[in-house]
């Protein structure tokens, strides 16, 4: 396998490809999934191409990604493409729908392609599927259609919707993976150890786009064990009331010293939004609930 990144005009990849699949694949959701697996299906010598920033993030700078750089290469590597290319999209952006067509062909020596039915390119998105078919021939364009769940059709934006309910019910199941959120444990203020529930805080990998703020069940994976937990994502407003966002994360029957240690934590389910509480023994007494409302399902 061949990772390019920042591939622009001036690269060629090494070897010849079979089937090319494209996209921007942003959050990588279940639809993104069967389409990568329909090009392995063609042929095993495929190469998966993609951008090195999402066109969405590319024009709003304020929209966050929905998974870390590192997992979005990680899932893609799990499917063992022969290549993945990160086409740099500062540059690809710029160029004709023509110039677009040359780089997959004589730098990406693409004979067979495979997209989704909305897919556009080039300058001021002048390129469609006709456009390819034009170029490929019919027989050489394989065109992805929307993908449904339940009568509902997959997007990137229904999951950040999703997101921002904090339906993590649904955010998962568009996904076909529990929502993931990877960083460093960083030292805090110690203030969950002194009230009797000690809390990994995470210092979050890569900017990613944050759910509703709240309380969620959670699993993580540390130190080859799997443990259940609850995660606070928000501002601490009863300790702290700072505008300082927090990941803070309570593994049940865990009192290991992990600072420094890379983690990643899995949302399961919302249990509620965060909230002020007017003392300290009120927000005690709110963490035993939401504690026991996971450990007695």
């Amino acid at each position: 396998m061949n990772i390019y990144e920042h591939f622009s005009s001036k690269d060629v990849v090494d070897s010849e490809i079979d089937i090319s699949c494209i996209g921007a694949f942003d959050g990588l959701h279940l639809g993104h999934v069967e389409l990568i697996k329909s090009a392995f299906k063609y042929s095993k010598n495929f190469q998966i191409i993609t951008f090195d920033t999402l066109p969405k993030i590319f024009f709003n700078k304020k929209l966050k990604p929905i998974l870390s750089n590192t997992l979005r290469n990680n899932i893609l590597k799990s499917f063992n493409p022969s290549n993945i290319v990160y086409l740099e999209f500062s540059k690809v952006n710029k160029i004709s729908s023509e110039e677009f067509l040359e780089l997959l062909v004589k730098n990406l020596k693409t004979k067979k392609i495979i997209v989704g039915k909305d897919f556009k390119f080039g300058k001021d998105r002048s390129g469609d599927i006709q456009t390819l078919i034009n170029f490929f021939g019919e027989e050489n364009v394989i065109i992805f259609d929307d993908f449904f769940i339940e009568n509902e059709k997959l997007s990137s934006t229904k999951i950040r919707n999703y997101l921002d309910e904090g339906n993590i019910d649904k955010v998962n199941a568009f996904l076909g993976r529990e929502y993931e959120i990877a960083g460093k444990v960083v030292k805090g203020m110690r203030l969950g150890s002194k009230i009797g529930f000690p809390t990994a805080n995470i210092k979050l990998e890569h900017e990613i786009y944050i759910p509703r703020l709240g309380v969620y069940e959670i699993e993580c994976d540390l130190n080859n064990d799997i443990y259940k937990g609850i995660v606070n994502i928000g501002y601490a407003p009863t300790i702290v009331d700072q505008k300082v966002l927090k990941v803070e994360t309570h593994l049940f029957n865990f009192d290991q010293n992990i600072y420094g240690d890379d983690i990643k934590i899995r949302l399961q389910q919302f249990i509620r939004p965060e909230k002020k509480f007017l003392s300290i023994d009120d927000l005690l007494e709110q963490i035993k609930a939401d504690i026991d409302s996971i450990k007695n399902k």
